[in-house]
């Protein structure tokens, strides 16, 4: 069944997924896991590659230049699920990603996917921290599943380069990056200074975890790149190839505000 479980995986490039009894995780929204139809016993979590190298000229995060990463889990849940529903006919199964009711890094950690940076965010051996986290809550016990990987162990070294090098520590600068409505002109200067017109991976970038990252096995990842944006890119986008888009949930208007930052005063 172990085998079986792996092979899930490893036929959808996933080399990170590990079982985790769900009394080990944390959980972050109690309402969300009395909403289920089910009491969890285990958590089957993994780690989702998305790094497709580097841009002659790129002024997006780096998670935000392929296709948004939702659409593609809700593709690959619904298989995954499907499968796992073959294996344990009697058990029930619930995907998350993002909107997860535990604490995914915390949990993707202590299930052996990586370590937690100083940053906070999950740092893989084979794809430093640029990697999605997604799982499976399941009414399966963990000893009825058992262990799936053994990973290369990672340990931070606290060299703090990520803390050191955030331009503005108080505040995440992604998080200025995606403010709706107006900018002081100290958040204007700020987003101008980053270079970055959505997201910002600075605390990823000087990570000595992630300087080696290897580009993602996922095709997913690798089609309909857009690394630099421009207005006219945005406004010629349709309505259906901007909701493609990590940037899409704030609107045409956040973007284009960001944009304009680099070309005007």
């Amino acid at each position: 069944m172990v085998e079986a479980l792996q092979k899930i995986f490893a036929e959808r490039d996933i080399a990170y997924a590990e079982v985790i009894p769900f009394s080990e995780v944390s959980v972050l929204f109690p309402r969300k896991i009395a909403q289920l139809s089910f009491t969890p016993q285990s958590v089957i979590i993994f780690a989702i590659p998305y790094y497709a190298g580097e841009f002659d000229k790129r002024n997006l995060s780096r998670y935000a230049v392929a296709k948004d990463y939702h659409f593609f889990f809700r593709t690959f849940s619904d298989e995954v699920k499907n499968e796992l529903q073959k294996l344990y006919p009697t058990a029930d199964f619930a995907a998350f990603a993002d909107n997860s009711p535990i604490d995914e890094r915390a949990a993707a950690a202590k299930a052996g996917l990586g370590m937690l940076g100083m940053h906070s965010l999950l740092i893989t051996e084979k794809y430093g921290s640029y990697v999605f986290i997604g799982e499976f809550l399941t009414s399966i016990p963990y000893d009825k599943i058992g262990t799936l990987a053994s990973f290369g162990m990672l340990e931070c070294e606290k060299c703090g380069l990520c803390l050191k090098s955030c331009p503005k520590k108080e505040t995440c600068l992604s998080a200025l990056t995606q403010k709706k409505g107006e900018l002081t002109r100290d958040e204007k200067d700020e987003i101008a200074s980053l270079g970055s017109v959505w997201g910002c991976d600075i605390c990823q970038e000087v990570c000595p975890h992630s300087r080696n990252a290897e580009i993602t096995p996922i095709a997913y990842f690798k089609e309909d790149l857009i690394a630099h944006l421009t207005p006219e890119t945005v406004e010629n986008m349709s309505e259906d190839e901007f909701a493609h888009r990590a940037y899409s949930w704030r609107g045409k208007k956040t973007i284009l505000r960001n944009l304009l930052l680099f070309d005007q005063p």
